[in-house]
């Protein structure tokens, strides 16, 4: 058996973010002692890790319970439970998408500093405050549209 404080330094998370789950009925057959404290067996400390890995994928406290309710049920639950965790699956490599978006306009961005520090142009035009040095270069604007991360 394993208080709050043991969970939380065995799974490396924040005591207040378990106390939380537990508090929202994330936790099934989660048990209390008698002077009601917490009290984790490995079946709930498996609950937890399955929240917290959920949770960190960005799926919502709602999605979470909602998941959580159906794995009650059992194996009939699953086609609901798979997409659940499908869509999830789904959000994520949205997310890489545009992440990767803002990672090639950083890129894009070194790209161009590199450029300035070695003399090879001589104004920053992706610097809005250089922007009227540049008002009518149509070179500058393809490169500030090089570093747009819309424009990737």
């Amino acid at each position: 058996m394993y208080t709050v404080k043991d969970v939380a330094e065995r799974l490396g998370m924040n005591p207040h973010t378990i106390r939380f789950y537990t508090d929202h009925d994330l936790i099934p057959g989660l048990k209390r002692d008698k002077n009601n404290v917490r009290i984790f067996d490995e079946d709930s400390v498996a609950w937890l890790l399955g929240v917290k890995n959920l949770r960190d994928s960005g799926m919502s406290l709602e999605s979470i319970k909602s998941y959580i309710e159906l794995c009650l049920i059992g194996d009939e639950s699953l086609p609901e439970r798979i997409e659940i965790v499908r869509q999830q699956r789904e959000n994520i490599e949205n997310q890489l998408i545009d992440l990767m978006r803002c990672a090639k306009y950083l890129d894009n961005k070194l790209a161009l500093y590199q450029k300035l520090i070695s003399g090879e142009i001589s104004i920053d035009v992706t610097n809005p405050n250089q922007w009227d040095k540049n008002k009518n270069d149509d070179e500058a604007f393809d490169i500030r549209n090089q570093c747009s991360v819309n424009s990737l």
